[in-house]
C-alpha cells in the first residue's frame, strides 16, 4: 500500500486508516481520469502542415467530426489506399462528458457553438433578449457530446415519403440495413429483433433508472388509458405508445459517435485528424470543380489540395454555411454580401426544427418524501465512480419517451404527430432546475413558478414535439467572416396547423394528469400568469398560443438546410448520391440533407446517412463491389 501517493501532505498517512484513505481517493482520482482524455482519439495532426515534408494531398477530406463525419472517416479508411483528412472545428471531448447524468450541465460549455436565433416578436419571447437558444456541438463527437443519448430513427413512412419525393435508394427498406451496420444492441428483448443489429460500432443499452420506478410504471399506464399501450419497440413494428427507449451507452458511460467509430481506427495509417480547425472555404476551379479545402488553425490559414472529394458534415447550420462562403447558395443573398457566385442553390432555405413547448408542466408530490439534500449527489457521484451505475449512469426519465396522434387519421395509420420527452426534478432539486432554466435562457414566470414550486413539490415537464412541423425557417451568413455565426431563422408556428397540433398535446396531458395511473402522484397543471398573455382567460386556446410563442424552443433537431431531391426539386441543394448540384467533387451528408425532418430525434437518422454516404462515395470510385453488401 507505500505505492499509494498522500492525498494531504500536511499530514501523516502512516498506518493501515491513513493507507486506506489514501488509496480510496487514489482510485476515485484514478476512475474519474479514466472518464475520457485524449488517448481515446485520434491523434491531432495538425503539426504536419508547418512541417518541411509537404505537399500534402488527400484523396478526400472530410469536415465535421460528428454523427455522420466520424462514420465517413471511419468506413472510408477502409480502403488501405485512400488517404482521409478530417477536420474538426472543436478539440477531444472532456471526461465529464462521459458521464450520462451530466448532459443537464454540459451544454454552454466549450463543446457548444451556442447559436442564438434572430429575434423575432412571434417567438421566443420568454427568453432572453426575445431569443431561442441552440445548442450545437463542436468537438470530436459533435453533437453527441451534448446530446441526451436517446436512439430513435423515426417512423417508417418518413423515408418511404423521402422516396416517393424522388429520392431513390432512400425509402425504408433501403435504409433499414444502414441502421442496423452501425448498431451493438444489448437490450437482451431487442438484441434477436430483425430491426437491430449486433456487434456494430455502437453500443446500445437500456437507459431506464429504476429509482423512478413508481413514476416511470404511472406514466406508462397512464398512456395506456389515453390508447397509447406500451410499445415493445419505437424502432420497430409499432412506433406509436409510451416507451423505454435505448440509449447510446457503453457501460454505463456515454457513447460518442467518436467514441464509437473513430477510437477503435485511431491509429489508421491513412487517417489524419485535425482539431480546432475552422474550414472558411471550399476552393472551387473555373470549371466547378471542388480541389480544396482552406481552414485555420491557430490563426494561421491553410489550403490543403483533395484528389477525389470534399464531404461536408458540419452540420444543418455550419453546412450551409460554408458552402455560402464558398459562392454556393442564394444569387441574390451572395451578391448582397459580394461573394462571387459559382452556384446558385437554395442553399440554408427549408430549415426545420423540432419545436417543444416548455409550458406543459405539472407538480405533483414527492415520489420519494425522503429526497436527498442537494450536497448529498456526492453520494451518486461516489456510486457513478466506483461502480459507473446509479443516477448518474441514467438521465431520470429520459428513456420514457411517448409517440402519440393527435388526430384519428394519424392514430389508424400509426404515424404520430407528436413525441413526448419528460423532464424530472424532484422536491428540491435546485442545482439541476436552475441549471436547465438558464441552459433554455429562460427569463420569464414560468421559471419563477417552477423554482417556487420545487421547494415542496417534483416538477415535470412533459414537454411535447413537434414531429412534423409546416413551419419552415431559413438561414442567412451575417457577413463574408466566417468566424460570425450565421444568422438563424426558426419559422415556429408559422403554421396555424403547427399550433393546432401541438394545443392538442396540450389537452392531451390535462386527461393524462387526471387518469386513475396518475392519481396517486396527485399531479396539477402549473397555472403560470404570463404577462405577455395576461389579456387571454386562462386555460382558453388563446392563452395556451401565446404560452407556446413565450416558452417554445428547439429540441436541437434542426435539419433540412442543404435539402436532397431528385434534377426536378428547385429546392434541392443535393441530388439522392448527396452530391451538390452544379460542383463536381463535393457532397453533403449530414441532417442537413433531410427533406423532412424524421417523426423522432434525428442522431440515429444522421448516423444512417453517414453510413449510406461511405457506400455512395465507394461505389463512385470503386464500382458496385466497392462497398459490403448488407
Amino acid at each position: 500500500m507505500d505505492s499509494y501517493p498522500n492525498p494531504c501532505p500536511e499530514y501523516s498517512t502512516q498506518g493501515a486508516t491513513g493507507q486506506l484513505f489514501s488509496a480510496l481517493v487514489t482510485t476515485l482520482v484514478g476512475s474519474y481520469c479514466a472518464l475520457g482524455g485524449s488517448q481515446y482519439y485520434p491523434e491531432d495532426r495538425g503539426y504536419i502542415f508547418d512541417s518541411a515534408s509537404g505537399p500534402f494531398e488527400y484523396d478526400f477530406v472530410v469536415v465535421g467530426a460528428g454523427s455522420a463525419g466520424s462514420v465517413i472517416a471511419n468506413r472510408l479508411t477502409e480502403i488501405p489506399d485512400w488517404r482521409v483528412l478530417l477536420l474538426e472545428a472543436g478539440s477531444d471531448p472532456i471526461g465529464t462528458s462521459d458521464i450520462p447524468g451530466a448532459a443537464f450541465l454540459i451544454q454552454k460549455g466549450e463543446h457548444d457553438w451556442g447559436y442564438i436565433t434572430e429575434k423575432d416578436p412571434e417567438i421566443c419571447g420568454g427568453f432572453t433578449n426575445g431569443t431561442c437558444y441552440w445548442p450545437r456541438g463542436k468537438g470530436i463527437g459533435g453533437s453527441t457530446l451534448i446530446n441526451f443519448m436517446l436512439y430513435v430513427r423515426g417512423n417508417k413512412k418518413d423515408y418511404e415519403h423521402w422516396k416517393a419525393l424522388g429520392n431513390t435508394g432512400w425509402g425504408y427498406e433501403d435504409v433499414l440495413p444502414y441502421f442496423k451496420k452501425s448498431q451493438d444492441m444489448r437490450m437482451p428483448h431487442l438484441k434477436n429483433s430483425k430491426y437491430h443489429g449486433k456487434g456494430g460500432y455502437l453500443s446500445l443499452e437500456d437507459f431506464h433508472d429504476h429509482y423512478f420506478d413508481g413514476l416511470s410504471d404511472s406514466i406508462v399506464k397512464a398512456g395506456a388509458e389515453l390508447g397509447f399501450g406500451p410499445s415493445e419497440d419505437a424502432n420497430g413494428d409499432v412506433q406509436s405508445g409510451f416507451n423505454n427507449i435505448p440509449g447510446t451507452l457503453n457501460q454505463g458511460a456515454r457513447m460518442n459517435i467518436a467514441r464509437a467509430f473513430l477510437t477503435p481506427i485511431k491509429d489508421r495509417e491513412n487517417l489524419h485528424v485535425v482539431k480546432k480547425a475552422h474550414v472558411t472555404k471550399i476552393l472551387i476551379d473555373d470549371d466547378k470543380r471542388a480541389y480544396g479545402i482552406q481552414f485555420v488553425k491557430n490563426g494561421k490559414k491553410y489550403e490543403i489540395p483533395v484528389k477525389k472529394e470534399i464531404i461536408l458534415s458540419a452540420g444543418t447550420l455550419n453546412s450551409p454555411q460554408i458552402l455560402m462562403l464558398s459562392g454556393i447558395g442564394p444569387k441574390s443573398h451572395l451578391e448582397e454580401l459580394g461573394i462571387k457566385l459559382v452556384q446558385d442553390l437554395q442553399v440554408g432555405k427549408n430549415l426545420q426544427d423540432h419545436f417543444i413547448f416548455l409550458g406543459n408542466s405539472f407538480a405533483t408530490k414527492p415520489l420519494h418524501p425522503e429526497a436527498k439534500e442537494p450536497l448529498l449527489v456526492f453520494d451518486d457521484l461516489y456510486e457513478y465512480l466506483t461502480r459507473r451505475t446509479g443516477q448518474f449512469s441514467k438521465v431520470r426519465l429520459a428513456n420514457v419517451v411517448a409517440f402519440i396522434s393527435t388526430n384519428d387519421k394519424n392514430y389508424a395509420e400509426d404515424y404520430p404527430d407528436i413525441e413526448y420527452h419528460h423532464i424530472y426534478f424532484p422536491a428540491n432539486d435546485t442545482i439541476t432546475l436552475k441549471h436547465v432554466l438558464i441552459m433554455f435562457n429562460m427569463d420569464c414566470e414560468l421559471g419563477e413558478e417552477l423554482l417556487r414550486l420545487n421547494t415542496e413539490k417534483d416538477l415535470m415537464i412533459q414537454f411535447p414535439l413537434l414531429l412534423r412541423p409546416k413551419s419552415r425557417g431559413h438561414l442567412l451568413l451575417k457577413s463574408t467572416n466566417p468566424f460570425d455565426s450565421p444568422r438563424l431563422f426558426p419559422g415556429y408556428l408559422k403554421h396555424k396547423e403547427d399550433v393546432k397540433t401541438v394545443l392538442g398535446a396540450v389537452r392531451f396531458t390535462q386527461r393524462f394528469i387526471k387518469t386513475s395511473a396518475m392519481e396517486p402522484h396527485k399531479p396539477e397543471m402549473l397555472r403560470v400568469q404570463y404577462r405577455a398573455c395576461s389579456q387571454f382567460p386562462y386555460d382558453s386556446d388563446e392563452y395556451w398560443e401565446c404560452a407556446m410563442r413565450q416558452v417554445g424552443t428547439t429540441c436541437y433537431h434542426v435539419t433540412g438546410t442543404c435539402k436532397m431531391g431528385p434534377a426536378e426539386d428547385q429546392g434541392a441543394v443535393v441530388d439522392p448520391s448527396l452530391r451538390v448540384r452544379g460542383v463536381r467533387g463535393l457532397r453533403v451528408a449530414d441532417a442537413s440533407i433531410m427533406p423532412n425532418v424524421v417523426s423522432g430525434n434525428t442522431n440515429a437518422a444522421t448516423i444512417m446517412i453517414g453510413e449510406k454516404a461511405a457506400d455512395l462515395i465507394k461505389e463512385s470510385h470503386l464500382g458496385p463491389s466497392g462497398h459490403t453488401e448488407l
